[in-house]
């Protein structure tokens, strides 16, 4: 067999990895199955043949060393060589590539967490992943033992030109010509031009050519017989409304009652709009949705009809793919934490604003009154422009068109009444200030927010974010302030029944505003708002804003033995494991100390998703944290307040996001610090 000695801080599972990373969409190219998992399961087997620990022809695998290479992967299945010597067993590379693929999940999460390590890919929200800029720059690795040239690089360089690769080169090569990855990789022409010299670098190596042959062998001949397809449970109505859970809006709590009783994959009783509904849940659900989800399912088919309400076709929610990948980055500085941060004492001033009028026995119905104060503060820090004389008649516009076109909750003649044509008006009012208010002249030495993002997209590519499409995006900046009123509302309710914790907001509170203070986003660490945080934590596990998310199912999938078929809908309930007592002690009670180190329960794998799952991952979720826990205390450290009644309980409206009904109030009992004047 052919041999190398240079010792490789590469492995071969990270180089195809990078290989098959596509750095227009953040993700690999090749889908999730048996040819894939046969294929990751191959690199071990055949870096251990580089590191001399085995040795392989077409007809048998043999032990050379047992000492451990010092990579996990590498040593756990060196481990089994070794005890199938021991025991007198003999086996071919098939046998050990068709053993190793049940680990392919585990391959590809510890290559990738690997290569983010070594500063080789960045990640980002949603499991996009990108090369380094130091990757970019020098188009080399940085590695101690030998300078190592980026791997597109080299295995171009030998495909299109007449260098003959080392053996490690050609293992690579055989490997992604066998799973097709080149054409993948390469234009359709230059595949074409390169398809004889890749099937000639493909069996140059003794172990790239025997690795790759046991792979073709097993991906026709899989000796493992595939599991039969379970029956998809049903859901009875009788179970939605047995217990009080969905009736009163508490949808988390509910499905996982579902889950508990029907397991990870199960056929909800009714439609949405005319398409059967399944839904998947679980902690486990939770991890393959947010690694797999986007080879089978969609959002363009749930949330299509609300880009056409505004006019438009391309966008963020609505888009999957290397479009989205492309807006997310474009967008990812204005979603960042610290762009709030830079804004802090403007934050501060649109608060206090919003609350300046507050006296002693005021009476307020939480969820409109925090909406107002969140959509202040929205459109004049994401939009940078002042809509909050129509902020209520945008905002009731948004909300119909949600529960029209997104959930079908109301026919569509109701976007229509004379109300909303009224409505509809301020939309387009909404994106001419922004647009007029955009130039770049007027923008020269502003912050930047999200309306220049899109505009930039928008001069850079109108193709794919048109004049038309502006609209949506702009206004769905204003409905994040739905949601941010309804997380200010749950966060303040769950503050007011818990005293002892409200004090200790209000300590928090007093340390970082007290003495005239402006606190810097640094003063905001978990140090100083520890119990703030806990106290974030907690309500968005217990009532999280958006408990489960819809997509359209564009290509049959498996999961757990269950099989979803095409052209149909499926909810994502993410939010299930919130309430699981397998993950969480005591999931009904209310409990801010299970964030403390030693008990860490929302760390579990897939226990705590209350920002969603997978490419659709809130990308602002950090923004959030920092929003909400600057609003509470600003609230904690201004007044003392109570629920008015103080024993009312919390009913939520669960459409089209959860949020506090209309009937919970609070009551200002005192006035702790007034408001300074500006």
């Amino acid at each position: 067999m052919s041999t190398d000695t240079r010792s490789f801080e590469i492995s071969l599972a990270e180089e195809l990895i990078l290989l098959m990373l596509n750095e227009k969409t953040g993700y690999l190219e090749i889908a999730p199955g048996w040819n894939f998992a046969c294929t990751m399961a191959g690199t071990i087997i055949a870096d251990l043949a580089l590191r001399n620990r085995i040795d392989t022809d077409l007809s048998a695998l043999y032990l050379s060393d047992p000492t451990p290479t010092g990579d996990e992967l590498l040593d756990l299945t060196l481990q089994e060589i070794t005890e199938s010597k021991e025991k007198g067993e003999v086996h071919d590379t098939q046998y050990w590539i068709e053993r190793n693929s049940v680990r392919s999940d585990q391959i590809v999460s510890t290559t990738l967490r690997s290569l983010v390590e070594k500063g080789i890919l960045n990640r980002e929200l949603g499991r996009f992943f990108s090369l380094s800029k130091s990757v970019l720059r020098t188009g080399t690795y940085p590695s101690v033992s030998v300078m190592q040239r980026e791997a597109k690089t080299r295995i171009f360089d030998v495909i299109f030109r007449t260098n003959i690769p080392d053996p490690r080169d050609a293992i690579l090569i055989a490997l992604m010509h066998v799973i097709e990855g080149f054409k993948f990789l390469l234009e359709e022409e230059d595949y074409q031009d390169a398809e004889d010299r890749i099937e000639l670098l493909a069996k140059l190596d003794l172990v790239g050519r025997t690795v790759a042959a046991a792979v073709e062998n097993s991906t026709v001949q899989p000796r493992r017989k595939a599991a039969p397809i379970k029956p998809i449970p049903n859901v009875k109505v009788v179970d939605i409304f047995r217990h009080r859970d969905f009736l009163d809006g508490h949808i988390a709590r509910g499905l996982q009652r579902i889950h508990a009783k029907y397991g990870s994959v199960v056929k909800m009783p009714f439609k949405m709009k005319g398409f059967p509904l399944y839904a998947v849940m679980g902690a486990d659900a939770n991890q393959w949705v947010h690694k797999h989800s986007r080879f089978y399912f969609r959002t363009k088919e749930y949330i299509g009809d609300l880009e056409k309400e505004f006019g438009s076709t391309t966008t963020l929610p609505g888009s999957d793919g290397a479009d989205h990948y492309r807006m997310r980055k474009t967008i990812k500085g204005a979603y960042a934490r610290s762009a709030l941060g830079n804004r802090l004492p403007e934050l501060y001033r649109h608060n206090r604003s919003s609350i300046k009028e507050w006296k002693k026995g005021d009476v307020f119905s939480m969820t409109p009154t925090l909406r107002t104060l969140a959509s202040a503060q929205v459109s004049n820090l994401s939009t940078s422009v002042d809509c909050t004389h129509f902020s209520e008649e945008l905002l009731d516009y948004e909300h119909r068109a949600l529960i029209t076109r997104v959930a079908g909750g109301l026919p569509p003649f109701m976007m229509r009444t004379p109300r909303m044509r009224r409505y509809r008006k301020r939309v387009t009012e909404l994106r001419e200030m922004i647009i007029a208010s955009h130039t770049p002249g007027q923008r020269k030495g502003q912050p930047v927010d999200i309306p220049d993002k899109f505009m930039e997209l928008h001069r850079n590519d109108p193709q794919l974010l048109s004049e038309t499409d502006l609209t949506f995006s702009f206004v769905s900046i204003m409905v994040a302030s739905i949601y941010m009123g309804a997380a200010i509302a749950f966060v303040l309710y769950c503050m007011l029944k818990n005293p002892e914790i409200y004090d200790g907001v209000y300590q928090e509170a007093k340390k970082l505003f007290g003495s005239g203070r402006i606190p810097e986003e640094k003063d905001f660490c978990f140090r100083n708002a520890d119990i703030t945080y806990r106290l974030i934590m907690e309500t968005t596990r217990m009532y999280p804003v958006i408990p489960w998310q819809i997509r359209g199912v564009v290509n049959r999938c498996s999961y757990d033995g269950y099989e979803i078929p095409p052209e149909s809908r499926v909810l994502i309930g993410s939010t299930a494991p919130h309430y699981d007592a397998n993950l969480y002690k005591d999931p009904d009670k209310f409990d801010i100390d299970r964030y403390l180190p030693d008990r860490a329960e929302h760390k579990q794998p897939g226990a705590y998703a209350p920002y969603g799952l997978g490419t659709h991952t809130c990308p602002g979720q950090r923004q959030t944290d920092l929003q909400l826990a600057a609003n509470i205390m600003l609230l904690a450290y201004h007044f003392k307040m109570e629920l008015a009644p103080e024993n009312r309980e919390l009913k939520i409206n669960p459409f089209p996001s959860c949020a506090p009904r209309k009937n919970l109030k609070f009551r200002i009992n005192e006035i702790r610090n007034p408001i300074p004047s500006a």
